[in-house]
């Protein structure tokens, strides 16, 4: 069940199931846009430079202004990063009650891809979340949200229980935490792409040109639960990840020339989702499973490793 408490700011672990790949992915469009399924082609802007913007401030049609960084391809591995003692959750949720509080997670759930808590994968006890995502769908969304409360909103960790029997080569969302109104909001994501940790910068609000920072690093794991822990940091902008309790992403991130050094790129956390989005149909079902959800000031640690996944 869903337990808020309220404690400094906020801790974040998560551990997810997923299953069949989507399609390959290409460059992002504006939101609510399919992406091409035609490579891009490469950018012709100086490093840092973005496209110019239309005469609303918003981007011109189809364009996909990289950063500085964006795009870069497979990095080296991760600088070492502290990491302070573990402390308690905040807010938790182990599903246990069969249903989420519908006074903490909100559903986002558009098309036919849908969010609900089932029994057929779990990771701890006997309820998980399960996401289920069509083949053929694209730019379907499949969330479940909730408001980052004000103490972290700067900064949070969080964890969670995943299991992914493959790992989609596409463009795919697990997760993000940023203004509100996603997808036309400004973000930190935990993504995957070309068998990859996709952790990015997204500028998405309203009347600015799009931007993004989408460093590779790290490899998700597949046919197994994990545990995947993060740290989000708006104060530098940083994703840190661990799976299983190893480092395996630690990037910062950078905003759009001339100011591409500021830091509070988002604005704040005001906005957490974790589910499933694709930027490409993918060709086959994808189905995600997720199971005990935290966030809070602090890491919040691993809960008893699951060898394997557990069918109902």
């Amino acid at each position: 069940m869903t337990t808020p408490k309220f404690f400094p700011p906020v801790a974040f672990s998560i551990c997810l199931l997923m299953a069949n790949p989507g399609a390959a992915q290409t460059a992002a469009p504006a939101p609510g846009t399919p992406e091409s399924t035609t490579p891009a082609a490469p950018a012709t802007t100086a490093p840092g430079a973005s496209a110019g913007p239309a005469a609303n401030g918003a981007a011109a049609p189809g364009a996909r202004p990289r950063g500085a960084a964006g795009g870069r391809g497979a990095g080296a591995a991760p600088q070492p990063w502290d990491r302070p003692a573990d402390g308690p959750a905040i807010i938790t949720e182990d599903f246990e009650s069969g249903a989420m509080d519908s006074k903490t997670w909100t559903i986002s759930a558009t098309g036919s891809a849908t969010v609900t808590v089932e029994q057929d994968f779990v990771a701890h006890g006997k309820n998980a979340l399960h996401v289920h995502y069509p083949a053929g769908a694209r730019n379907a969304i499949a969330f479940i949200g909730l408001n980052v409360p004000d103490a972290l909103r700067d900064h949070f960790y969080g964890r969670a229980y995943v299991y992914m029997k493959t790992i989609p080569s596409g463009h795919c969302v697990l997760m993000t935490a940023g203004s509100k109104g996603y997808p036309t909001s400004n973000f930190l994501e935990i993504g995957m792409r070309q068998n990859q940790f996709q952790p990015s910068f997204q500028q998405n609000g309203p009347n600015v040109t799009r931007y993004e920072d989408h460093p590779l690093q790290g490899t998700p794991p597949a046919g197994r639960w994990f545990c995947l822990e993060w740290e989000f940091n708006d104060k530098p902008d940083r994703i840190v990840m661990w799976i299983d309790g190893k480092l395996a992403v630690n990037q910062t991130f950078k905003g759009p020339a001339p100011e591409n050094s500021k830091t509070g790129l988002t604005g704040g956390f005001f906005q957490y989702d974790v589910g499933f989005r694709s930027w490409s149909a993918p060709t086959k079902d994808v189905d995600v499973y997720y199971d005990d959800i935290a966030i809070s000031d602090k890491p919040i640690g691993q809960l008893t490793p699951v060898t394997e996944p557990v069918a109902k």
